[in-house]
Parts: C-alpha cells; sequence; structure tokens
C-alpha cells in the first residue's frame, strides 16, 4: 500500500490505533491444590539433534507406573533441518499415540561452544513447538535438580540414575539407552514435585 500525502497516512495510523484489544487469558490458579487422585501421564525428553530420550510415565498420587520410552535417532549424516523435521514430527507422533498431560524437559544447559549451544537450542525449540502446539503444559529441570530428585545427590552419573530410575519403576535398564532413563529421570522428577507439599516445588511452566 502506498500513501500519497501526510494527511492520509495520519488517517491510516488513527484507523490502526482502532484495533480492538483482545482480552487477556486468565491465568491458572497456582495455589489449587494438586488432586492425588487424578492420574496424569508425564512424558520426560532429554533432548539432543541426534539423539533424543524419551520416556512416559503414569502417576496416581504416590503411584508410579513406566509405560514406554526410547530414543528419536537422526543419522549423523542427516542435514540440520531435516533433523529437526525428524524430531518434530517424532515427538507429534509420540503425542498422539501416548496421550500425555504433562510434558517435562531438561533446561539450565551450559555449552562453552557457541555453535553446540545453537544446536541444542534448535532441538529443544522444535520440541517445544510441537508440544505447545499440543496444548500440553511444559515444566523444565536443571539436570543438578533431577539427579537430586531421583539420586539425592547432584553429582550423580548417567548409569547411577539409571540405576535408581529401575528401583522407583521396577524395570530393567541393562540394555536401555541412557538417553531413555535419563527422559525417565526427568519425568520422576516432575511426578515428586507432584506430590510433595501439595505440588509447591513444581517448576513454572514455560
Amino acid at each position: 500500500m502506498r500513501i500519497k500525502n501526510q494527511a492520509e497516512l495520519e488517517r491510516w495510523l488513527a484507523q490502526s490505533k482502532a484495533t480492538p484489544v483482545l482480552p487477556e487469558r486468565r491465568a491458572a490458579d497456582k495455589t489449587k491444590p494438586i488432586d492425588p487422585s487424578v492420574q496424569r501421564r508425564i512424558i520426560g525428553l532429554d533432548t539432543a539433534l541426534r539423539c533424543t530420550g524419551w520416556g512416559m510415565i503414569d502417576v496416581r498420587g504416590n503411584q508410579l507406573k513406566a509405560v514406554d520410552c526410547g530414543v528419536i535417532k537422526n543419522s549423523p549424516k542427516a542435514a540440520f533441518s531435516d533433523c529437526l523435521r525428524c524430531l518434530s514430527s517424532s515427538v507429534r507422533e509420540l503425542i498422539e499415540l501416548y496421550r500425555p498431560n504433562i510434558a517435562v524437559i531438561e533446561g539450565g544447559f551450559y555449552c562453552r561452544n557457541v555453535k553446540t549451544a545453537m544446536v541444542l537450542g534448535s532441538a529443544r525449540g522444535a520440541v517445544i513447538a510441537v508440544l505447545a502446539e499440543a496444548g500440553i503444559p511444559i515444566h523444565e529441570y536443571a539436570p543438578r535438580r533431577v539427579k537430586q530428585a531421583v539420586c539425592g545427590f547432584g553429582n550423580a552419573s548417567k548409569q547411577q540414575v539409571a540405576l535408581l530410575v529401575e528401583q522407583f519403576l521396577a524395570i530393567q535398564v541393562d540394555k536401555m539407552p541412557l538417553d531413555s532413563s535419563d527422559a525417565l529421570a526427568l519425568a520422576l522428577c516432575h511426578a515428586q514435585n507432584l506430590t510433595v507439599a501439595q505440588g509447591h516445588g513444581i517448576s513454572p511452566e514455560i
């Protein structure tokens, strides 16, 4: 559109300012107690470009049940954009298949290499976009906090995390990829916070 003179420009600006403002979305009631009788299905996602771990658990009060887990793998030779496309479509398929109502991802990562940080951030963004599109609440926990919740100390190794996941969920992890057990640990961390102090330790949604 071309504006021929100042008067016409001012009229156009006045009309644009008259656009009605949409009402703000009502914030959720954060003070409402967590109902322990309600079953929740939590998906944990340990995001990476080449290999993203995922784990699904059902939670009802203090009862925990493993549903499924696995990894989303991309070929080392695959193009960056193809990896993101595969990651997004795979997470979308998991949502359609298992219908989780809570998602948990790893947050607070630190990379000295800027390029690596950008790659990880892109993979994380692709996953968050799909979860948000599905309307699933997303929570994030720093790796150290997850290890503290599952193992009791923040410097636990991946192998130690896997062993504690095995005990919590009564499953065998000896042939399970560590990315999968890390994803289950993310889900377990949030599950514990749901049942402790009526959920006051839950991380805010992102």
